[in-house]
This record gives structure tokens, C-alpha cells and sequence, in this order.
């Protein structure tokens, strides 16, 4: 084993290193994963040679994202050294946070406080299609609770009551914003 280099536990080593950056400052909505791993050959046998990984990493806090990104950065640097590794990165997607328009927060919160709900204002990690909306025009967005919190995953379930609650909201809404 001594003779050989392992890829593997480098990319094992970022990955948990990925972790530790983005949850450093507790409570903050920053978000780093890994989604994607691939290993060169992938044999139960023989040491992988080569491993490509994708790094999501966000933050509605701009400067607090590219610090992390560079505390990451550095540790890719040292983590290779460490193990006599090679690296390249590759950024095939960087995108500046954006934010729901207050405006339209504002107006969501009222029509969820008529309604006597309690509705938390939350951060939103994932590209929605709003996203690419907020380039042209103003944005919110109505989140549906989901059970035990699961989201974006197959065992996702919000129950019928809740999303019939989150379609009100949304239909009370838009209600409001046509009318200024």
C-alpha cells in the first residue's frame, strides 16, 4: 500500500474538509456538498488511480462563500501534497446569490399572518427557476413543508392540507400583486 498512491482517500480527506469549512460558523445557511463521485478504475481491487468529484458550495453571504471557497482551495493544495497527488479544478457554473424581492416577502408574510399560519422566512439553497427569473424581474418564493423535513429527495411527502395551504398563499398572492 505504502508504494502506491490511493486518489481515493485524498478525495475522502477534501470531502470531509468540504464539511468542516461550511459548518465552522453555525447557523449560517452555508452549503457545501459533494454530489458526484467518480473512481478510475472502479474495481474492488485495485487503487484508484483517479477520482473526479463536483463541489456545490453556496452562501447568500457572498464574501463569507469566496472565503470558504478559498479555505477549501488551499486545503485541495495541502491534502494533495500530503498524499503525492495531482489536481486540476474546473468551474463550470458560478452564480452570485440572488434575492426575493422584499416587496414581494412582504406581501407573502401578510397573507400568511390573514391566513394565522406561521410561516419562518427561509434561505433558499437549490437553483430554482427563479434563479434565472431574477436576472429579468422581481421574485418570491412559497415553500410547502415537507415531512420530517425531507426535500428534493424520493421520499419527499407534503401532505394534501399543506400543499392545498401553500397554493392559498400563493393564489392570495398573486392576488396582491396584480392589484398594484
Amino acid at each position: 500500500m505504502a508504494l502506491g498512491k490511493d486518489a481515493l482517500p485524498g478525495a475522502a480527506e477534501i470531502n470531509m474538509g468540504l464539511n468542516v469549512i461550511v459548518i465552522q460558523d453555525l447557523g449560517t445557511p452555508t452549503v457545501g456538498t459533494v454530489g458526484t463521485m467518480n473512481i478510475f478504475p472502479a474495481s474492488r481491487n485495485i487503487i484508484a488511480q483517479e477520482v473526479s468529484f463536483t463541489v456545490d458550495l453556496r452562501d447568500i453571504d457572498l464574501e463569507r462563500r469566496n472565503r470558504y471557497e478559498k479555505q477549501l482551495r488551499d486545503k485541495i493544495d495541502a491534502i494533495a501534497k500530503k498524499h503525492s497527488l495531482e489536481y486540476s479544478i474546473t468551474e463550470d457554473f458560478v452564480s452570485e446569490p440572488r434575492y426575493c424581492a422584499d416587496w414581494i416577502k412582504q406581501i407573502i408574510h401578510a397573507e400568511c399572518a390573514d391566513l394565522n399560519l406561521d410561516a419562518p422566512e427561509l434561505m433558499s439553497g437549490p437553483f430554482h427557476d427563479a434563479m434565472a427569473f431574477s436576472y429579468a424581474c422581481d421574485y418570491g418564493m412559497i415553500f410547502v413543508r415537507c415531512r420530517d423535513g425531507i426535500s428534493h429527495n424520493p421520499l419527499e411527502y407534503s401532505s394534501y392540507e399543506d400543499l392545498a395551504m401553500g397554493a392559498e398563499v400563493l393564489y392570495l398572492t398573486v392576488l396582491k400583486v396584480l392589484g398594484k
